[in-house]
């Protein structure tokens, strides 16, 4: 077959296959005209870090034995912060798997704990919400359940502050659960259930409560979100105390570790 018999019969693929060539060396002279100068920038700053880091010592043992210790105290400052933010629930009120279903401990622990805090109440004289808070409708879902819990245990330790400063008078008790509790977003580094309340009658008994909270015994110190106390209206010896009292729930970070 001589030359032109075969270009007859493959000149389609003989040009396709020189146009493709044409166009790589198109291509390779363009990134080398417009690209090859900073790689090799880019290259020789790559090569120089590599050996500065490899031959270089950035920081001494002293400098290294100082950042260690300034970040051993910054996680063990951490830590106390967060023991103390964090809200940890009495065994009563702590959900667990092993002792059944949560909504009939939720039964079990509202039922007994209402009938303590009420009779505690009446004997002393001190009006207290009947419903200690809780939503008419009990909750069905587990997170709500475990997070209403937790909200009894705060108003527990509350009344009973309460009672223990001979408060006269309780008479707003709302427990809150993080608005952001069932969002896409989530609740973000702290969840805040909520407990709201208003206490009146004379301002001495008021004012030990509200010390009381901030006491570690009897349940506290609690966690104060808002404080409010004002003079009553109608009555010059009485004072009004609104305050906002938080069960924090902290989002779980990986532990930090020295370097």
């Amino acid at each position: 077959m001589n030359l032109g018999d075969w270009w007859q019969e493959n000149k389609r693929f003989a040009v396709i296959t020189v146009s493709g060539l044409i166009v790589v060396v198109i291509g390779l002279m363009l990134i080398d005209k417009f690209y090859a100068t900073d790689l090799r920038v880019n290259v020789g700053a790559l090569v120089r870090t590599r050996n500065k880091l490899a031959n270089d010592k950035l920081y001494s043992a002293e400098q290294l034995a100082a950042l260690q210790a300034d970040n051993k105290a910054l996680v063990e400052s951490t830590q106390r912060l967060e023991s103390a933010v964090r809200f940890v629930p009495r065994e009563l009120f702590r959900a667990d798997a092993k002792q059944g279903a949560v909504g009939n401990k939720y039964f079990q622990v509202v039922s007994s704990v209402r009938e303590d805090l009420l009779t505690l109440a009446g004997r002393a004289g001190m009006r207290l919400p009947e419903e200690l808070g809780l939503p008419a409708l009990s909750p069905t879902r587990e997170p709500e359940i475990v997070r209403y819990l937790e909200g009894l245990d705060l108003v527990d330790r509350a009344v009973r502050m309460a009672h223990a400063a001979n408060v006269e008078r309780i008479d707003k008790l709302d427990i809150k659960l993080d608005p952001k509790l069932h969002s896409k977003d989530g609740v973000g580094a702290i969840e805040r259930t909520r407990v709201e309340l208003t206490l009146s009658g004379r301002p001495e008994p008021l004012v030990q409560f509200l010390l009381s909270t901030q006491e570690a015994r009897d349940g506290g110190p609690l966690v104060l979100e808002k404080c409010e106390m004002a003079p009553a209206r109608n009555k010059t010896d009485e004072a009004t105390l609104e305050l906002v009292l938080v069960a924090a729930r902290l989002r779980e970070n990986e532990p930090a570790t020295t370097p």
